[in-house]
């Protein structure tokens, strides 16, 4: 039997059964099989009808009731009343009289209307159970609970199919699936009846091999299903909500025409269609579609017919009325109003700029590059976006003649606005690949910026320009110039927080300016200047490209400097899980690479280099910023791992900042490592100046000790006897880099990969059976991976176990 679960809990014994389920459920089916098998009460008559087929009158309701009862038991009912204000009465005492279970199943119930609704609900009084069925039963619901009549509800997941049931359906039919193949398309189809069986009938062959997707099986199933064009309810906030790739509780109330919003949020939550997420700009949870379901929702009401809906106008009344720039954007761009989107973007470039809301560009994605020539704030968003994000010949051309465009007359408008033109004029630069048009239009821009903020100029400054201020220094961080994004940050937060209400409106312009100039402290080795654990926390909250890698570096340097590797690469990992394109930020690839070699995991070494080499526009050779930068030894740390030059990140010329050391961090790796080689050398003397110089660089900031991981642990030893004698020799913190010393120099161990499993498992905690569970291995086989790991790692308890494993990166 097909619907087990269904047909049990239709035998509820709740008076009133609501069953609210999407058309191709089979719902109906199993209201059919469970009016021929019989009730589990004694004698139980139940009785299945078709809303579409009821009369209108309730009268005549009554007696179609009458008439079917008569000819399904053998008791004598009586004759109706003429009089229809004695109607009800006499029904009610009739049926009490009847003396046997009666349950009556109402299918299409969305059709019934209100009047036949106030026929159905009295039979209640009389001892009938009711069954409810039908694809939005709203109205009904609200009807019931202003009676306050109990009831139950089954919903779509209830209705649909487990995976044994899904089995059976397929077993009908002749078709024998794998154990993956029917996970798989179970997980795309969530067992709905319909879509099982479109799957199967329109691509037989995905199904089989498992490769069914949950927007394939919902275009196969809406291909011959009236879902979309039905009357309703939530058939129209269904419809009106398709437009929005996102959208608020408040939004859904406007969307529904009254009803509980709430509810159809739920519902749609429940279909598959999306989920609720934390927006981190509008600081509030909304519901977000999965964009490919979406797109086969709209394609499914486009090639409906029906009723003009009016979904278009509501979505743009409520953007307008809940500031919701996002999506006014969208519904501009969907419009085919361009020219109100570009001034609505021009307005707030940075601030709308996609990042992780990018279904609601969808629109623009279907613009070419080359109609959007002249509106530089469209291409630049443009250019963020599908494939030619990766610089294709139409984009590259398109972002050419842009750049024409906004060089042409730089004496026009205001400084300002020859600012903004600059800034765009820098991501064009950025996408086309053009380094010497980049440090030129860079060092145009940095001036006239910096001339601005000392002048009376200031005084005109608003949203508009802070918003093209950060947008600068955003595309100088993307193409790896952490040092100038922050000079222009800096620039930024001056202005800002003279009148921060009126110049960040939406509370996240200051907080990025200021992440900027926190991670550019830390790379260089200077103090934090700004609160850390305010700008730091709640990272996963950012919704920014460029903000999310910022922080992320932030979070990576301070575990950089305590010596946690791994820690380090967890915070970068993190960010790049959340970019469209991680490969395409040069410093994230940069420091992954970097970070690959102290963890020892050369395996991924090759990748984050090759990957930096193709994003950057940098190129072998001196550092731009500084003779002795960190970044530039770094360079040349992976230049030697990787055989071959590797350029630095850094192109874009800097302006020092007066009073302060250009880049600490650098000039403390150059006396740990004087130190080292003179302990090597037994110069003990020229060991303690060094280590007494890089001391004095701490008193800034805590600097790690990464470049001891060449030393061995006599060396570190010898150097952390020589501290004991110099001027704040603890604020070195040598007896803490005795976890990476010598980790450069220790041969690489390999481990297979059931070994490295096992290991996994140990970090959890798990037992030698778990383990064995967890692998579908026996217990003795996990035995035999540990005994190994425990040799080659020289590890008697499972404690010096996991702690070697750490030292060596593993």
């Amino acid at each position: 039997m097909l619907h087990r679960r269904l047909l049990t809990s239709l035998d509820s014994a709740s008076p009133l059964m609501l069953v609210e389920a999407v058309y191709g459920s089979g719902t109906r089916s199993a209201l059919r099989q469970w009016e021929e098998r019989g009730g589990h009460r004694d004698g139980e008559l139940r009785m299945l009808f078709d809303a579409r087929r009821l009369p209108v009158e309730p009268r005549a309701i009554v007696q179609l009731l009458w008439s079917a009862l008569r000819h399904r038991i053998s008791y004598d009912l009586p004759d109706l009343p003429q009089d229809d204000a004695q109607l009800r009465g006499a029904v009610v005492r009739a049926l009490q009289d009847v003396r046997r279970p009666m349950t009556l199943a109402i299918h299409e119930a969305e059709q019934l209307s209100a009047r036949g609704l106030a026929v159905l609900l009295p039979l209640l009084d009389g001892g009938v159970r009711l069954v409810v069925a039908g694809y939005d039963l709203g109205h009904l619901r609200a009807e019931v609970q202003a009676r306050g009549i109990y009831y139950s509800t089954l919903d779509d997941r209830d209705v649909w199919l487990d995976r044994t049931e899904m089995h059976r359906l397929l077993a009908e039919r002749g078709v024998e699936l794998s154990a993956e193949a029917l996970t798989s398309l179970h997980r795309a189809t969530l067992g709905h009846p319909g879509a099982v069986l479109a799957s199967l009938a329109s691509m037989p062959v995905e199904v089989e091999a498992g490769l069914v997707t949950r927007d394939r099986a919902l275009a196969a199933f809406l291909v011959d299903q009236p879902l979309l064009g039905r009357t309703g309810r939530f058939a129209r906030f269904f419809r009106r909500a398709a437009h929005l790739p996102r959208f608020t509780v408040e939004d859904a109330e406007a969307l529904s025409d009254g009803g509980d919003a709430l509810a159809d949020l739920r519902r749609l939550h429940d279909l598959g269609m999306g989920s609720m997420v934390w927006h981190p700009g509008m600081r509030r949870r909304v519901f977000r579609w999965t964009e490919s379901i979406r797109q086969v929702v709209l394609r499914a009401i486009s090639a409906s017919p029906g009723e003009k809906d009016d979904a278009a106008d509501r979505v743009v009344d409520i953007a307008r009325a809940t500031g919701d720039r996002e999506l006014l954007m969208s519904m501009h761009l969907a419009a085919g109003e361009i020219d109100e989107a570009e001034e609505l973007l021009s307005e707030w470039i940075w601030d709308l700029l996609p990042n992780a809301m990018t279904p609601l560009w969808t629109p623009l994605i279907r613009i070419s590059p080359l109609a959007l020539v002249e509106r530089p704030a469209l291409l630049a968003a443009r250019l963020r976006l599908g494939a030619d994000r990766r610089r294709s010949p139409v984009s590259v051309r398109a972002a050419q003649q842009a750049l024409v465009l906004r060089l042409s007359a730089p004496g026009a408008g205001t400084p300002w606005a020859r600012s903004g033109a600059l800034a765009y004029a820098l991501a064009l630069a950025l996408h086309i690949g053009d380094r010497e048009q980049m440090i030129e239009i860079f060092t145009r821009a940095r001036a006239l910026v910096a001339d601005l903020v000392a002048s009376e100029a200031v005084e005109a400054i608003g949203g508009r320009e802070v918003s093209e201020l950060l947008f600068l220094a955003d595309t100088a961080f993307r193409s790896g110039n952490t040092i100038p994004a922050a000079e222009i940050a800096r620039f930024a937060v001056q202005v800002m927080e003279v009148d921060p209400q009126r110049l960040d409106p939406l509370g996240e312009r200051l907080d990025f300016a200021r992440r900027l100039i926190l991670h550019d402290h830390r790379a260089r080795g200077l103090e934090d200047v700004f609160d850390a654990s305010v700008l730091l926390a709640g990272t996963q909250f950012l919704r920014h490209d460029c903000d999310i890698v910022v922080a992320g570096m932030a979070l990576m340097w301070e575990a950089l400097d305590e010596g946690r590797f791994e820690d380090a690469d967890a915070h970068l990992r993190a960010a790049s899980d959340r970019l469209a394109v991680p490969e395409l930020w040069p410093i994230l690839q940069h420091m992954r690479a970097h970070l690959a070699i102290l963890r020892r995991a050369m395996e991924e070494f090759e990748g984050y280099v090759r990957a930096y080499e193709l994003s950057t526009l940098a190129v072998p050779g001196p550092f731009a910023q500084g003779a002795h930068s960190q970044i530039q030894r770094v360079a040349d740390f992976l230049s030697r791992h990787a055989g071959r030059p590797v350029p630095s990140p850094g192109y874009l010329p800097v302006t020092p900042m007066p009073g302060q050391p250009f880049y600490p961090r650098t000039e403390f790796t150059v006396h740990l490592m004087e130190a080292l080689y003179a302990v090597r050398e037994d110069r003990v003397p020229a060991a303690r100046t060094a280590l007494a110089d890089a001391a004095a660089l701490t008193a800034r900031r805590r600097l790690g000790l990464y470049p001891l991981a060449h030393a061995t642990s006599e060396e570190l030893r010898a150097l952390r006897e020589i501290a004991e004698d110099v001027p704040g020799g603890e604020r070195l913190r040598l007896d803490q880099a005795h976890a990476i010393a010598g980790a450069l120099n220790r041969p690489t161990l390999e481990i297979s990969g059931r070994e490295r499993e096992v290991l996994d498992h140990l970090r959890r905690g798990a037992t030698n059976p778990q383990m064995a569970k967890a692998m579908f291995v026996s217990v003795n086989t996990v035995k035999f991976h540990r005994a190994n790991l425990m040799r080659k790692l020289g590890a008697s308890n499972r404690d010096e176990l996991l702690h070697e494993a750490s030292v060596r990166g593993l």
